[in-house]
């Protein structure tokens, strides 16, 4: 378990708990490890960049338009060091919105990589910012041997056209080191936007506090045995909160030799669990159902892993049943464990673990975190009772960042002066404390005064042989409400028939109002950038165009 963290900011956190070791192998990319003095190094080299010759100060903002790469965690740190805010934004969206980010958000620079930055040369130079780009071989040597060279030659075809731009390989080249700040705990330490799933996202403001925080209480549940030895894959990108707090800050404050990967790749994923000693990583449900589809990922490699945690979206039980029937097979001690979270609380409040779980549930409360189930009068329900979850302790965000508004904007405060998230999630808690998930609040369907809840119709129907992916929404019949789902299938499937066994399903589990009124099958759901279903977009689509669509093809 790591040590508390006191009044520290994430990189003074990261060097207290890394310390105590010798000089462990702390990254690796395209297969070159690099030791935690290098990777020190260079967090001090930018650090020194930022502020001497960018002239970056405390309560700065700049830009990380990155996947996720060692660049993007050492800028981080680097940021972090000196008291300057990250702004993560997603690299694959589009110029204006990046536009938006840099220009709401007051960024004083940017970071993109070589690769994407094509796109967005002229938002750059409208900007006026200082741009650092980073080449993807940056931390690669013999490079050349995996056939994947690009994106330099590009870069210097395209250099000269930005106004105001380095070479992150030339920056971290300087010897000087800077004083940052300490006993800033209570400073944001990032920026960092919700799923946007219903609606316009909101910017986050996370301090080193809560993140350090989150990622002691989360620390307890397992640890690196073999410092710098034991590998864990980072899939998530750091725009997500799971991402930055637990793939990535608790892995490297626990030692770990991390493995960042740019983007999702279930090839490559099992071909570097195969080749390193991975003992432990995260995701998303998509992410985790593609690796067990993947040729090669059921073999011995597996026996290593001892900790995955899902979360981001629901999965259904019998998933994980088979997902852990590859790992029991290879004696592996690891299972995959449902949680719960949200980035305005730091990515996870609640999760079961190996030695406390139970079926169907998305665990109990972190150590040291409250979990409440609340009503609409913001009083908490008895156990079996749904209602909403609300959230307080540490971890919690500052607040939403919202020009003119109170710091604390978007928290709720009670009559005691404690702060509470109040996330828009519906669930409730049983008697032994653990928590289960019911849905949104603003996913759910009422019908004769009688609720609904999607994801209970989502987790029975994703059970059955014959789908690969379903979302249950609102719709509607001469204006009354009923349930409309959607749903992939696999090839082959009689749909008539299909679409009986579906109702029968739902009447024989849930009362009438649950039973779908109309089912259309797709090719394929659409998805929100963090390889969620939108729900948003099936609800406001027009289901005879997708009928018509579909036959078409």
């Amino acid at each position: 378990m790591l040590p508390a963290p006191q009044n520290t900011n994430c990189y003074e956190y990261l060097r207290m708990c890394t310390e105590i070791y010798d000089d462990v192998w702390m990254m690796q990319h395209f297969g070159v490890k690099y030791k935690r003095s290098k990777i020190i190094d260079d967090i001090e080299a930018l650090a020194a960049y930022f502020q001497n010759e960018m002239g970056l100060r405390k309560g700065d903002v700049f830009t990380i338009f990155m996947p996720t790469t060692v660049q993007s965690i050492i800028t981080f740190y680097a940021l972090n060091k000196i008291g300057v805010i990250t702004s993560f934004v997603h690299p694959l969206m589009g110029p204006d919105y990046l536009k938006e980010q840099l220009e709401v958000l007051h960024s004083k620079g940017v970071m993109v990589l070589d690769l994407l930055v094509k796109d967005h040369i002229g938002v750059i130079n409208d900007s006026g910012l200082p741009c650092i780009i980073c080449n993807s071989s940056d931390y690669s040597e013999g490079f050349k041997k995996y056939g994947c060279k690009v994106g330099e030659g590009l870069v210097k075809g395209i250099f000269p056209k930005y106004n105001n731009a380095v070479y992150y390989k030339d920056v971290i080249k300087t010897t000087m080191r800077v004083v940052g700040e300490i006993n800033n705990a209570d400073d944001i330490a990032a920026y960092l936007n919700g799923g946007g799933t219903t609606g316009k996202s909101k910017t986050i403001k996370l301090t080193s506090r809560s993140i350090n925080e989150l990622t002691w209480r989360v620390s307890d549940i397992d640890e690196i045995h073999d410092p710098g030895e034991e590998a864990e894959v980072i899939v998530l990108p750091l725009f997500h909160c799971f991402g930055l707090i637990i793939a990535v800050h608790m892995a490297m404050c626990n030692s770990a030799r991390i493995i960042p990967m740019m983007q999702f790749d279930a090839k490559i994923f099992v071909k570097l669990m195969k080749q390193n000693n991975v003992v432990g990583f995260g995701g998303i449900p998509l992410m985790f159902q593609k690796l067990m589809k993947q040729k090669g990922f059921d073999g011995p490699h597996l026996k290593n892993i001892r900790l995955m945690f899902c979360g981001g979206d629901d999965i259904s039980d019998g998933f994980i049943d088979e997902y852990n029937s590859y790992f029991e097979k290879w004696g592996a001690t690891g299972r995959l464990r449902q949680g719960y979270g949200l980035t305005e609380i730091g990515s996870v409040c609640c999760t079961n673990t190996n030695a406390d779980f139970k079926r169907g549930s998305i665990g109990k409360a972190l150590r040291g975190v409250r979990v409440e189930i609340w009503d609409d009068d913001h009083k908490k329900v008895p156990n079996g009772t749904v209602g909403e979850f609300a959230i307080s302790g540490p971890t919690i965000m500052k607040g939403y960042y919202m020009e003119g508004e109170a710091e604390d904007y978007g928290l709720y405060t009670d009559e005691n002066g404690e702060k509470w998230v109040l996330s828009g999630d519906l669930g409730y808690q049983d008697d032994d404390g653990f928590f289960f998930f019911s849905g949104r609040k603003k996913r759910l369907i009422i019908i004769s005064g009688y609720n609904v809840y999607p994801t209970d119709i989502e987790k029975l129907v994703g059970e059955m042989a014959e789908i690969k992916e379903c979302c249950a929404v609102q719709g509607w019949d001469n204006g009354r409400s009923m349930v409309r789902l959607y749903a992939t299938t696999a090839s082959g499937i009689n749909e008539e028939e299909l679409k009986a066994k579906i109702c029968k399903e739902c009447e024989e589990n849930f009362s009438k109002f649950y039973v779908p009124r109309d089912i259309i099958f797709m090719d394929s759901l659409p998805e929100t950038p963090l390889m969620k279903v939108d729900f948003m977009k099936l609800t406001a689509a027009d289901p005879e165009v997708l009928r018509v669509e579909r036959k078409m093809k």
